[in-house]
């Protein structure tokens, strides 16, 4: 069977998709609420550690909620598209400022020019150095991000989608300033700090990092402008273990396989991969496996070498 027929059997499953989004909610809500019921008397070395811990979980689930806002700009939240686009907006994209249409617009073209100039969508630029690490914990390149996402999205259509993305804004602001009310009138300050820490430095740390593992050349040098030098399209494949499927939540563990057929849900990879395993491409496959940690060493070392 051919590919472009045995893909039209692909359909999403729907079912999965909403499981793994309310999993996401659930270990984001125990992140937080975890550390109200702490007790104002414990000495602050606990209160640090507990923060700690609880922002580094919550930022992690965060970051995994994003990743199916990627799956709405793809339409595989409901058979739908507008429908897709409602959920999207108001189940994963209300805590990110931004809405399905309008990602989608930017999205897309990072499909079309992965490793050209014309990418949209170009944080694998940023090799893994300590400044660029800075950089992301304090969430000035997820701000570099987004307004160069807002200027790009602006030329077609430019009245509607940049008034969208104002309003998508304000209500993500005002659902995150909701929370963060509830949780320090409610007298949980930890919690209200762990929220902090987990929405301004642990997701944009790790949202970073997962970009540039993704697309990156294992040995391209911090010092090559890829605004000026053409980089290439890199794809990998990730393991297919727990820790590898959770932090590449959405199917990104598995991201070559998104780029080959981006119409494809990730809960139907496991039969995409056995279709390729079975053809001259399972090559490509092979030679594109790394694991995470591998991956972050790598680019670590490469990026201490300048």
């Amino acid at each position: 069977m051919r590919w472009v027929d045995y893909r039209k059997t692909l359909r999403p499953r729907f079912g999965i998709v909403w499981r793994d989004i309310g999993l996401c909610y659930l270990f984001l809500a125990f992140g937080v609420l975890v550390l109200a019921p702490v007790p104002a008397s414990w000495p602050v070395w606990a209160d640090v550690v507990l923060v700690a811990a609880a922002a580094c979980w919550t930022g992690f689930w965060l970051h995994s909620l994003f990743l199916f806002g990627h799956e709405a700009a793809h339409t595989n939240l409901a058979p739908r598209r507008k429908t897709n686009d409602r959920l999207g907006d108001w189940f994963v994209w209300i805590l990110y400022g931004s809405t399905t249409v309008n990602y989608r617009y930017t999205h897309m073209a990072h499909h079309a020019h992965l490793g050209d100039h014309e990418d949209t969508e170009t944080t694998y630029h940023l090799c893994l150095s300590v400044l660029n690490m800075l950089k992301a914990v304090t969430g000035i390149h997820v701000l570099e991000v987004l307004l160069r996402k807002r200027s790009l999205s602006q030329p077609r259509k430019k009245s509607s989608r940049t008034s969208s993305g104002l309003l998508a804004s304000v209500r993500s602001f005002a659902v995150h300033a909701a929370i963060l009310t509830a949780l320090v009138v409610t007298g949980s300050y930890l919690a209200a700090l762990t929220w902090i820490i987990a929405v301004g430095a642990v997701f944009p740390l790790l949202a970073t990092v997962r970009t540039v593992v993704e697309h990156r050349h294992l040995d391209a040098p911090c010092d090559v402008d890829f605004s000026v030098e053409l980089h290439g399209p890199v794809n990998r494949m990730f393991g297919t273990g727990p820790v590898s499927r959770t932090f590449g939540s959405a199917g990104f563990n598995q991201h070559l396989l998104h780029h080959w057929d981006p119409a494809i849900s990730y809960t139907r990879f496991p039969e995409m991969a056995l279709f390729f395993s079975r053809t001259p491409l399972a090559a490509d496959m092979e030679a594109s496996r790394t694991g995470y940690g591998a991956a972050v060493r790598t680019l670590i070392t490469e990026a201490r070498r300048g």
